[in-house]
């Protein structure tokens, strides 16, 4: 059986924007790509990535051709979006966000799949890494990523 994980846009947008961390971030998805890892995101994923291109559209820092293969780049990477066929997962979002005094359910979104999957949810956002920290050990952070010297 194939190794799985979930990752969160705060993780997945560092593999094609240029920010203090990304090389962290390329490495993680590189380490998971040549160990076969299989990676999955809620289909939220998608408009959450569209959203901060655009965000980065909007400042000026990357042009709109930029942002649409970025966009391309990220669905492309391997990650495979998990539609529900039922609002199970979102019902379970729900739940995290009240237990874990969340302000929105999108995070939990993340969360909800990796519980279900039963596999470590990889993310960037400190906020989240904060509120959730000690609690739910299967949340890892980015920072928290070293790379496998063995394999180099």
């Amino acid at each position: 059986m194939k190794k799985a994980i979930v990752v969160d846009t705060s993780l997945a947008i560092k593999w094609v924007l240029k920010e203090a961390d990304s090389e962290a971030a390329e490495a993680l998805l590189l380490e998971w790509s040549q160990n076969e890892v299989v990676v999955y995101a809620p289909p939220l994923l998608a408009y959450e990535i569209a959203n901060a291109l655009f965000k980065n559209v909007r400042k000026g820092e990357i042009s709109i051709e930029r942002a649409k293969g970025a966009f391309a780049e990220i669905l492309l990477s391997g990650i495979e979006l998990d539609f529900p066929q039922d609002h199970a997962l979102s019902l379970r979002a729900l739940e995290l966000a009240q237990k874990y005094a969340l302000p929105a359910t999108y995070d939990t979104h993340y969360l909800a799949l990796a519980e279900r999957e039963n596999c470590e949810l990889w993310t960037a956002d400190s906020r989240i890494w904060r509120t959730l920290q000690g609690k739910l050990p299967w949340v890892r952070n980015l920072s928290d990523y070293r790379p496998d010297k063995s394999k180099e």
